[in-house]
């Protein structure tokens, strides 16, 4: 984080790097449409030189088509930082996976529960057959849903496939929990040893090996890429996108940001359905 910035235009010759979140910051509430100015604002930041990095708690193949289809998205952090993908090449740069035996100490605590439970693994999630119809009672409409089945493999039994992993695990989504559910696996989760426990929507927990966080994942990319901590931008929203906002030489948050979030931010614009990433290129970079 800087101090001062109302010195916005040494800003703009400072900034090499915007990391964007996407859910609740980047993308609109319906979790799929990037509006025409942040689009805009996007590509025009692409022009000036500065790297456009996605950073997300979704995986790989889960990155909404409109993401996807954004010109000068190069580069994503995933999984909350367990992955970096270079986005061109369709190549892992990095990843912070979760051990196996600390991946099968999770799935044992989370099993009893009756919620649907996603393992994220090389880029995919992976579901049990069995548990689906708790994510079908959800009501979403269709485009949410469409986007939701973007990556999934479907499989008859999760712990056997943790034995077996296409690929090594990079979290464990636990999605839309009813009430009565979130606070008693929160606090199952808080029982197993080697694990970072974080959220980027309302009623879901994410399970990532310890000490993986979107700022752990950014610092890769920004070794990676010879960029500063003081020469990278980040917008996020939720408590997963702290560490990410903290590592940033300039934080900004959309107004529907969560209290502690906005604590760290330099700047506070409008809401992720009002623009606010488009309102901080503006600003701080064009």
């Amino acid at each position: 984080m800087i101090a001062g910035i109302e010195l916005e235009g040494k800003n703009r010759m400072k900034i090499k790097l915007l990391a964007l979140d996407m859910d609740g910051t980047t993308l609109k509430s319906d979790h799929v449409t990037v509006s025409p100015a942040n689009r805009a604002a996007i590509e025009a930041a692409n022009a000036r030189g500065v790297f456009v990095v996605t950073a997300t708690g979704r995986m790989r193949h889960r990155l909404p088509e409109a993401i996807e289809q954004t010109p000068g998205l190069h580069y994503a952090v995933t999984c909350n930082g367990a992955s970096v993908f270079d986005l061109r090449r369709e190549a892992p740069l990095y990843a912070n996976p979760i051990p196996l035996d600390t991946a099968l100490r999770v799935f044992d605590a989370l099993a009893p529960f009756p919620v649907f439970i996603e393992i994220y693994s090389g880029g995919f999630d992976y579901v049990e057959r069995g548990r689906i119809p708790y994510i079908e009672a959800s009501g979403f409409s269709e485009s949410r849903m469409k986007n939701l089945l973007r990556g999934r493999r479907t499989v008859e039994d999760q712990r056997e496939y943790l034995l077996h992993p296409a690929a090594p695990v990079e979290k464990f989504n636990v999605p839309y929990l009813p009430p009565e559910h979130q606070r008693a696996v929160w606090e199952a989760m808080r029982g197993v040893e080697g694990v970072a426990l974080t959220s980027s929507v309302a009623q879901n927990i994410e399970i990532n090996a310890a000490g993986t966080d979107k700022g752990d994942g950014l610092r890769f990319l920004c070794e990676y890429l010879g960029v500063a901590p003081d020469e990278v931008m980040a917008v996020g929203d939720s408590r997963n996108d702290l560490e990410m906002l903290t590592f940033a030489g300039l934080a900004a948050a959309p107004a529907n940001a969560d209290d502690d979030i906005k604590a760290v931010a330099d700047w506070v614009g409008p809401s992720n359905d009002d623009d606010c990433v488009a309102r901080a290129i503006e600003r701080f970079l064009l």
